[in-house]
């Protein structure tokens, strides 16, 4: 059965999933070349009128992603006032075209804040950063809060004079 007549696939989610994508990059001298464009890639990096002297590094700077939201937070740095910034944006990327087949892999990016990052994260190493942040959010949960709640109440029944 060719794939025009298959059913289109969905995701658990039930959304459907694009599959049989491709890119392609058209040269002015007539030259064309194409790849694989993931499902999850957002940008179609397909393009015409590229001079041939272009195409190498337009094909080794590809770069497949998709974006995942961070948590919104009033982050205070050196002395300014908290700004409402945000946390833990995540992405995954694919250089398809960057040196060996391990690179190429997708891997996840994780922006802390700022320009601080956590980079080509393997399932793993994601896997371990979601433990580190669980046990961070049980710490905070578990035994900061209610040590919070202590002094506060503490202070409060302090006589100021």
């Amino acid at each position: 059965m060719s794939s025009s007549t298959t059913e289109p696939r969905t995701s658990d989610a039930g959304e459907l999933v694009r599959q049989d994508r491709t890119w392609t990059i058209k040269t002015t001298c007539g030259c064309t070349v194409s790849g694989y464009l993931p499902a999850w890639a957002e940008v179609d990096p397909s393009e015409t009128g590229v001079l041939l002297d272009e195409l190498p590094t337009l094909i080794a700077d590809m770069n497949h992603w998709t974006c995942f939201p961070g948590q919104r937070m009033a982050v205070a740095h050196r002395g300014v006032e908290s700004e409402d910034t945000e946390v833990f944006r995540t992405t995954i990327d694919a250089n398809p075209y960057v040196g060996g087949p391990l690179p190429r892999l997708p891997v996840a990016n994780i922006r802390i804040v700022g320009d601080y990052w956590l980079h080509g994260l393997t399932p793993t190493a994601l896997a371990e950063v979601a433990t580190q942040l669980r046990a961070q959010a049980a710490l905070l949960d578990d035994e900061i809060r209610p040590q919070l709640i202590s002094a506060r109440e503490d202070w409060l029944t302090q006589q100021w004079t």
